[in-house]
């Protein structure tokens, strides 16, 4: 993952390259916003690295969950550069179709195919290598970048379009203007999700795609389980879902308490991809704590809990 990673950068670097030089030689600003907003995808890719890495390091006395949220942050920066780049190009171009100028002069078509051609091979292949990535252990910020590199490979299949139609049609320089504008709505649209997505995690949102009672109905079919409550399901990261709950089972010897645990979680973590889960058992007729905050009396085990 982190090769595949290495490799993603070093590509976006030589794309980055690409792309600014035929930016400044074509005078093109659908290639000026396409080579700008490559940027946030290096400093994506870069973060990603960072906190790939640092989580790997595990849990301390200070961050017992690891360094997993660092991934949430980079995802929201990433977010709003990517926002910033299209509201920002998205008002230049707005300009140029209002006042009937180009953005620094004629656009030179020959340059613009000439950076293009590479870029949607280059991107192509940046594409294939992380989409290899299993889904399970993307995080949000790379999740964010694979989301990002998608609409890039269409947004680079646009200026292909424009610097084609310009070679035919050299008079028609407004849709130069037209296809950043277009690149910039995509760009605006594109950060939405990854906003959402990181105030879901932030607020402790129900990870979106999980229902609170198909968990529970499903720890209900777990064999000595009489009820579930007290349900609370969060995410620390969205490759890291993590829950907490109250179980009532019958009087039962420690042992077998410790088999309905066991039993619960391996079924979470199967059906719903939940990997962190703690249980509290009750004993039937306990009652409950009465509310998501209140303290529960604990499990009551048979006498000797456990020794027969």
């Amino acid at each position: 993952m982190l090769r595949g990673l290495r490799v993603a950068t070093g590509l976006a670097v030589v794309v980055l390259v690409v792309e600014a030089v035929g930016a400044f030689l074509s005078r093109s600003l659908s290639l000026t916003v396409d080579a700008v907003h490559n940027i946030p995808d290096i400093l994506a890719f870069a973060v990603s690295l960072g906190a790939l890495t640092s989580a790997a390091r595990g849990s301390t006395e200070k961050f017992t969950f690891g360094t997993h949220r660092f991934e949430v942050f980079a995802g929201l920066l990433n977010a709003a550069l990517i926002l910033g780049t299209g509201g920002a190009f998205g008002y230049e171009a707005v300009v140029s179709l209002r006042s009937g100028t180009t953005f620094a002069g004629s656009v030179d078509p020959v340059w613009l195919l000439v950076a293009a051609i590479p870029t949607i091979g280059l991107r192509g292949l940046s594409l294939s290598i992380l989409g290899r990535i299993p889904r399970r252990v993307r995080d949000l910020n790379l999740s964010a970048v694979l989301l990002h590199m998608t609409s890039d490979v269409a947004i680079t299949g646009a200026i292909l379009v424009t610097g084609a139609t310009l070679l035919i049609r050299p008079a028609w320089g407004w849709i130069d203007a037209v296809a950043a504008l277009v690149i910039a709505l995509i760009l605006v649209v594109e950060s939405l999700p990854l906003f959402r997505d990181g105030w879901d995690v932030l607020a402790e949102r129900t990870p979106r795609g999980l229902s609170i009672e198909e968990l529970s109905t499903s720890a209900r079919a777990v064999p000595g389980v009489t009820d579930i409550h007290d349900v609370h399901v969060w995410s620390v990261c969205p490759s890291l879902v993590c829950m907490t709950a109250h179980v009532t089972v019958p009087e039962m010897s420690l042992q077998d308490a410790m088999t309905v645990a066991d039993s619960l979680r391996g079924k979470m973590e199967q059906e719903f991809g939940i990997l962190h889960a703690t249980f509290e058992l009750e004993a039937a007729g306990q009652g409950r704590s009465g509310g998501a905050g209140g303290q529960s009396l604990g499990p009551r085990f048979a006498k000797g809990q456990g020794s027969k």
